[in-house]
Parts: C-alpha cells; structure tokens; sequence
C-alpha cells in the first residue's frame, strides 16, 4: 500500500535511519474510494498526497509542505475513516527500504506556509496550487529547505 506521510524538513534525513515513527499517512483507501467520484489511480493519490501536504503545515507544523511516500503493507496501516477517508494510522517504524521518495515545496513558498499556518485561507489557497518538487529517497538528505 503506497502512503502518503505528513513529515517535517527536520524528518528528510531521519527516513534513512529506519527509526521514523510517523503515526498518520494518507492512502487511496477504501473510504476514499466510497466517496470520490474517480476510478483514476493517480487522481486518487493526487488527493491522498495533497490531505498530507495540507497536514504537514498546519498539523505537523513544518515550514514547507513535506510529504514522504512509503510502501508498506496492508498490516502495517490501520485505516482511520473518523480522522480523514484517507487516512491510516501507520504501525511502528517506517524502514528505509520502503521509501520512495518525497515531495517537498521550494524555499519560496516559506511565506505562505506561515500565513496558511497562521489562519490565511488566500495563503493556503496559493500554497495549494503550487507545485512541489519530487525527491527520490538517495536524495532526502540533500533537499535544500532554505
């Protein structure tokens, strides 16, 4: 099952540890799929990536959308339809091995991570229709956050 985990820029580099505890992903989960209007794969990953880039700033609090995208299996992810249709409480560490890659704002965007953190919904709305940038998982530990 491939996630969609809210992170940090302090977390890049700690998914290579396989110590990464992270408690909440996104995934294309059955409640999801209940109540969208799409059989396409990647719109509905488009969806879970997006629920976890909003939650990295304003529930994780990091200064740029930070989303980690692991494989895991089914038994590692526990769905969570009263938190978000999209959402799956992760089980345990995140092994390096099951990193894919991240998807990560440029430095620009700092400006309205902060208003969108601070309640700006203008902020938010142009946060959201950037685009963020893709990281393969050899690279977590060089993305410039600043």
């Amino acid at each position: 099952m491939r996630v969609y985990i809210p992170a940090t820029v302090d977390d890049l580099p700690r998914c290579a540890d396989g110590l990464w505890e992270p408690p909440i992903a996104y995934a294309v989960t059955e409640r999801l799929l209940e109540i969208v209007d799409s059989d396409d794969g990647d719109e509905l990953a488009e969806i879970a990536r997006d629920v976890a880039a909003r939650a990295s700033v304003i529930e994780v609090g990091s200064p740029l959308r930070v989303v980690v995208v692991a494989e895991l299996t089914r038994a590692e992810c526990e769905t969570d339809p009263d938190l978000h249709p999209a959402a799956v409480r992760v089980q345990g560490r995140i092994p390096a091995s099951a990193i894919a890659c991240a998807f990560v704002d440029e430095p620009g965007a700092a400006d309205d991570v902060s208003g969108a953190r601070g309640g700006d919904d203008e902020a938010l709305d142009r946060l959201e229709e950037r685009d963020m940038l893709w990281y393969d998982a050899s690279e977590l530990s060089h993305v410039p956050v600043g």
